[in-house]
């Protein structure tokens, strides 16, 4: 997969795991995509209802785009 397929699968990805495992409707802002031999994307974003509320999802895009952990952006940093 390309680096735009990547992104793109990512962030369908994250969207849905929130959206199903914790009813939290997520807008995807930017997503970045780590080496192959890491296999992650960080997937960045907001609460739609609450802008301010932003957060992340890691994506290990290597193994099936599983989801490894999600939290408060402000708390990656």
């Amino acid at each position: 997969m390309d680096k735009k397929e990547i992104e793109e699968m990512a962030s369908n990805v994250a969207a849905e795991y929130l959206l199903v495992e914790e009813d939290i409707d997520f807008v995807v802002t930017n997503v970045q995509v780590t080496k192959e031999d890491v296999g992650v994307a960080f997937v960045d974003g907001y609460v739609k209802d609450d802008k301010d509320k932003k957060m992340y999802v890691m994506i290990d895009y290597l193994d099936d785009f599983k989801v490894g952990g999600y939290g408060n952006l402000e708390d990656k940093e």
